[in-house]
């Protein structure tokens, strides 16, 4: 999805300016009578807002909508969502003799909200929504229910995942965008925002417009209905594979620094890399390489790129050979007691990697017959695949399968990876890469290599998982 259409069509809005979730007064919503949509079987109550900063003529053409600034999201996943029916099945595409207003196409964002204010706001219109839904129950929702009884059949917006406590890991919630959304950039790391999928992508940081605009009557249940009028894309997080990647030309030796290192919340610890205070993340053009499948405890695929272009090698060697350094100047920090460099050389895994006779030739002291290569791992997950990490280059659509690809070398176009981290498990200390994005032909070549698995111990966090299943639950009806 492009905000190209989006921006032209914002210019013949009027544009108000988006309350502070504090600067809301619940007493100012004005509820409508309940409408219906009998094609697809759903009713609702349209919501407006009594605001005095704006004139009459605005309030009129705008019919007072409620616009709240959230600050500070991170999205976690960004979709096109399929029209459906209530029982699932999907719509089908209108004819071309229907001249009824035409469908397009509707796209979602999954967040996880900081913004203590606005989570506050939502408590309270949720509260709000108790008593008028008790107060309003006989037209709402065809009977008479007392305060206690709509405290049980609203909808939540925020959704907690039961494994991961709230207080921890906080509240995550989804929302559909409007047809005339409009999508800013607000730092240089994200420059361009033409193409939402590259623009709206995990890990980002984002102020969120959303309008409330209705409440969503069910069959013994409502919720709170919204929409996003507007996103400012404000920051990249640590984590984010997006941003300005670091391209070999532009590497320059000593910026490379460690983070302390940290507990994760599953077992183990790590430590982050970053480059001249930023995250860690480079960019490749025009590179080959080959993708791994491994299916030891669960599918896991990793990409492999040789070494044969003298920038990239002099780069990844130069990380390789600073992080060790670190490594070994403050092992007492990351490795409890004061370590030699040969005795972490058999504990850290290189970034530089050998296949298994160069491996060891080398350790004969003779000349390796293969370049080196350096190892990414691809996020797989069940529920989503590699989650369109991996496109075609000429179409620039997800490869949908990505099995038809694996074990023969690829021409990648573009290749965007980013460090997530430093892993310290019991089997060694290694760099964890991670395929942000990878645009790829179909032209191959032979070379011989090796498929090494990753020994890391880590485990993934499922929470994401369940991001995807409640923003399916949570995406607006159209």
């Amino acid at each position: 999805m492009s905000s190209t259409d989006s921006t032209k069509m914002s210019t013949k809005r009027i544009v108000i300016k988006p309350l502070s979730p504090n600067e809301v007064n619940l007493d100012h919503v004005n509820f409508s009578s309940v409408r219906n949509n009998t094609e697809m079987k759903s009713k609702w109550v349209d919501m407006t807002y009594s605001r005095g900063d704006i004139d009459s003529v605005s309030a009129s053409s705008n019919k007072d909508k409620l616009l709240v600034k959230a600050s500070g999201c991170v999205i976690k996943t960004f979709k096109k969502v399929e029209f459906t029916n209530k029982d699932g099945s999907k719509v089908e595409e209108k004819t071309a003799g229907d001249k009824s207003k035409p469908r397009r196409d509707k796209y979602t964002v999954f967040m996880s909200v900081k913004d203590e204010t606005f989570i506050e706001f939502i408590k309270n219109f949720e509260s709000h929504l108790i008593k008028v839904g008790a107060e309003n129950s006989k037209a709402w929702l065809d009977k008479d229910y007392t305060d206690e009884d709509t405290k049980d059949m609203i909808k939540p917006t925020f959704a907690v995942n039961p494994k991961y406590p709230v207080e921890k890991y906080g509240y995550s919630m989804g929302s559909g965008l409007s047809h005339d959304f409009l999508c800013k950039s607000k730092t240089d790391l994200v420059p361009n925002v033409s193409d939402l999928n590259v623009a709206l992508v995990k890990n980002n940081i984002i102020d969120v417009c959303f309008y409330f605009n209705r409440v969503k009557l069910g069959s013994g249940e409502y919720r709170l209905g919204m929409e996003i009028a507007q996103i400012n894309i404000v920051g990249v997080s640590e984590d984010s594979s997006s941003g300005k990647g670091l391209t070999p030309e532009e590497f320059e030796s000593g910026k490379i620094t460690l983070t302390e290192q940290e507990k994760h919340e599953k077992g183990g610890k790590f430590c982050k890399i970053k480059y001249d205070n930023q995250a860690l993340r480079i960019h490749l053009d025009n590179v080959v390489g080959r993708i791994f499948r491994f299916d030891k405890e669960g599918i896991s695929y990793n990409l492999s790129i040789r070494l044969t272009d003298p920038r990239f090698r002099k780069m990844i060697e130069g990380i390789n050979a600073e992080t060790f350094k670190i490594l070994v100047d403050k092992s007492t920090e990351y490795f409890g007691k004061k370590q030699t460099a040969k005795i972490l050389s058999a504990k850290v895994k290189s970034i530089v990697s050998y296949n298994k006779a160069d491996q060891e030739k080398i350790d004969k002291g003779e000349k390796p017959t293969y370049d080196p290569s350096v190892w990414i791992k691809i996020y797989y997950s069940a529920e989503k695949g590699v989650d369109g990490k991996i496109i075609n280059a000429d179409t620039g659509k997800p490869i949908q399968n990505i099995d038809d690809i694996i074990n023969k070398d690829i021409t990648i176009s573009s290749l965007d990876f980013y460090s997530r981290h430093i892993w310290f498990g019991p089997k060694g200390t290694s760099v964890n890469f991670t395929v942000g994005k990878c645009a790829i032909t179909y032209e191959t070549t032979e070379y011989d290599m090796d498929a090494v698995e990753s020994d890391e111990d880590e485990e993934e966090d499922d929470n994401d998982n369940f991001a995807e299943q409640e923003e399916a639950k949570n995406s607006d009806d159209e």
